[in-house]
């Protein structure tokens, strides 16, 4: 290969590679410049406000309900726990000497009386331990 045909080969490679560069950065700029624009749209931002404006609204309408439930499960709670410590006596206070009232007299119990029937106190067939 000569080198004059290397170079016009080189210039035409330079050519169309800058033509395709040009090409590219131009569809570039287009897409750009159409994304600005819309970005930069009255209407869409006046949506945009708007929407957000709504999701604060809800989101403080939610906080608010929760605050308000957790409030009342809370109290709720406090009640039961009340009710349950009025109603169980406290383990922790210092007993008195006495018993608040006296038991009644044990009566001692003695095992029932084997019936008699004149006949020694062996049972049948048993042996004798000696």
């Amino acid at each position: 290969m000569t080198d004059e045909s290397w170079e016009e080969q080189f210039k035409q490679f330079l050519r169309k590679t800058g033509d395709d560069f040009r090409r590219a950065g131009d569809e570039i700029k287009a897409e750009a410049q159409r994304l600005f624009d819309a970005a930069m749209d009255p209407a869409k931002h006046r949506r945009v406000r708007d929407r957000l404006n709504e999701l604060t609204l809800w989101a403080k309408k939610t906080a608010e309900g929760v605050a308000g439930t957790v409030q009342d499960t809370a109290s709720k709670a406090g009640t039961v726990f009340q009710r349950a410590t009025e109603t169980v006596p406290d383990e922790s206070a210092p007993r008195s000497a006495a018993p608040a009232r006296k038991p009644a007299a044990a009566k001692t119990r003695t095992a029932p009386k084997a019936p008699k029937t004149g006949k020694s106190g062996k049972k049948k067939g048993a042996k004798r331990k000696t």
